[in-house]
């Protein structure tokens, strides 16, 4: 159920930091996992049941949200990619393993559902059977939650700016033999927090159209034509070698500085860690 309007004289819920009150349900007791943080006005209301009971959510107006850090404010920057092999590799070849959260917990999985399998549909025993298997799938859906916004929390606490391609996820995991594995990582759920959590510190996220970044050199710009199988990057034009992944990290980089107007290195990617904005010559017509 979603309330448009709380705490307006004409709205039909209400909420004073201990209960909501409804006009159809009368004053309900809730549990408050954290207080709303001064300054900040609520808009709406949505209550929701889940496995575990029901919860109300509040979407709050928060009017000290930064404006973006300017291009020429810009001191460190990172390009990200995700992947499988590791949830994601930067520019610099730091990676972050993937959890397998899914994978960890389906064995635990197909023996409750063999369980529940066995009861009479529409029992108790069957009910209680179908909420346990709800429950562990909420488990393992709010430990993914958890990991996306610590890991795009320490990313927009060093970089003024993030690079990221806009993936196509729905592309990648139809008709797919890793489309299990890509729903587990989550890709997009992640892209998302790390929009939201980079909106509210100002720092710019760019997404960029991923056509040739696993195949182009960084270095050089030559294509190196290679299947998923290949996880090093050789180039036979300038001789460099680089794992796979952080030649696509690099390649993400380098097309979102040029997209801001941010001068590359020689070599591709940030010269020292201080991009420079890109300045339009006085001879130019």
């Amino acid at each position: 159920m979603c309330f448009s309007r709380v705490n307006h004289s004409k709205g039909v819920i209400k909420f004073d930091g201990k209960q909501i009150i409804t006009t159809r349900f009368g004053a309900i007791p809730v549990i408050v996992h954290r207080p709303i943080p001064d300054g900040m006005t609520i808009k709406t209301a949505t209550i929701t049941k889940k496995a575990d009971g029901y919860y109300v959510s509040f979407s709050l107006e928060d009017k000290s949200v930064p404006s973006l850090i300017s291009t020429e404010n810009i001191k460190t920057a990172v390009g990200i990619d995700v992947g499988l092999k590791e949830f994601l590799t930067t520019n610099t070849g730091e990676t972050v393993s993937v959890p397998k959260f899914y994978r960890k917990s389906q064995s635990n999985l197909a023996r409750k559902q063999k369980k529940a399998s066995r009861k009479e549909i529409g029992s108790n025993n069957w009910r209680a059977a179908q909420n346990r298997i709800a429950r562990l799938h909420q488990h393992i859906a709010r430990q993914r939650e958890d990991f996306h916004y610590k890991t795009a929390h320490k990313l927009v606490k060093e970089y003024d700016m993030i690079a990221v391609e806009n993936l196509n996820i729905r592309g990648l995991a139809k008709n797919t033999k890793l489309s299990k594995s890509i729903y587990d990582v989550a890709w997009g759920a992640f892209i998302e927090k790390l929009n939201a959590v980079a909106a509210v510190r100002g720092v710019h996220l760019i997404k960029i159209n991923p056509h040739n970044t696993s195949q182009n050199c960084s270095n050089c710009g030559q294509k190196v034509p290679k299947t998923l199988s290949v996880r090093i990057h050789s180039c036979p034009k300038c001789q460099v070698v680089l794992d796979r992944d952080e030649n696509v990290a690099i390649n993400i980089l380098n097309k979102a500085l040029n997209e801001v107007g941010i001068i590359l290195s020689a070599c591709g990617g940030l010269d020292g860690g201080q991009p420079v904005k890109q300045e339009t010559s006085a001879n130019e017509d």
